[in-house]
């Protein structure tokens, strides 16, 4: 189990004389986006950061991640495995959206840390389907439990396929069998949700698909597959029913604009 701990965040006042001269922080549209999906998906690492709202540049990355931190707008966390920590918006960022009229989850104040991998991976689907163009608005777990009551079961994600929802579950570590039969109930009872889709690992999907045989709405693919074969991805539920990404995405805005289109 990895293992979660509080970070310095006073660390850039020993290593560079650079950021104490920092005394005002103007937030662009990628850092309100950044603070955003952080609030929306628990944390992130820095490579996530850094990939999907940074373009990459590890430079600029770092700075402006620093910066953020310098007016305690986010914080880190060392995590076990993630040897550069991962990162969560603070109460400070929440209240800026609050003064914007902008409802948005509430801070986490500590990662389970036995969801570590999962949480990470849900947030990297979630980017693959923005780049994408698939299942557009993405709704994460913490959103759609907002005014909810916390009892209430969850998905990790909420979808908008064609205009019907769809639930996403990333399935990583097998559950007792009946445990299965009571969430493929659930979904295939719920008049709200048109399906639900399910990203798991080669070992389990062969049991999976067994277990949901008789159940129209759940469909499978497998981690590998998707990122791999990405918008060629191809759900399929027990009775042979497919979902193709490709026939279900819309071209996202930022590709559209790149083409010239």
């Amino acid at each position: 189990m990895a293992e979660i701990e509080l970070a310095d965040d006073t660390t850039w006042y020993v290593k560079e004389r650079l950021p104490c001269r920092w005394m005002r922080i103007d937030l662009q549209s990628r850092d309100l986006k950044l603070l955003q999906v952080l609030l929306e998906q628990k944390f992130l690492s820095l490579r996530q950061i850094q990939d999907h709202f940074f373009e990459g540049k590890e430079r600029y990355t770092y700075l402006r991640v620093w910066k953020l931190r310098r007016f305690r707008l986010i914080r880190r966390l060392w995590a076990g495995f993630i040897k550069e920590g991962i990162y969560l918006a603070t109460e400070t960022a929440h209240e800026y959206f609050k003064s914007l009229f902008l409802e948005v989850p509430i801070p986490l104040s500590l990662p389970d840390a036995r969801t570590l991998s999962h949480d990470l991976l849900v947030t990297e689907v979630r980017f693959l389907f923005e780049k994408i163009g698939f299942g557009l608005p993405w709704t994460s777990e913490r959103v759609w439990r907002m005014k909810r009551s916390a009892k209430l079961w969850a998905p990790d994600a909420l979808l908008l396929v064609e205009g019907d929802a769809f639930a996403l579950e990333i399935e990583c570590v097998q559950k007792m069998d009946r445990r299965y039969e009571d969430i493929f109930s659930r979904y295939e009872e719920d008049t709200e949700i048109a399906g639900c889709l399910y990203v798991t690992t080669e070992s389990l999907v062969g049991n999976l698909m067994k277990r949901a045989q008789g159940f129209t709405k759940i469909y499978f693919t497998t981690e590998k597959d998707l990122f791999e074969k990405k918008e060629k991805t191809v759900f399929r539920n027990a009775s042979g029913k497919l979902l193709s990404i490709e026939e279900n995405r819309r071209v996202p805005l930022m590709n559209l604009e790149a083409n010239g289109d």
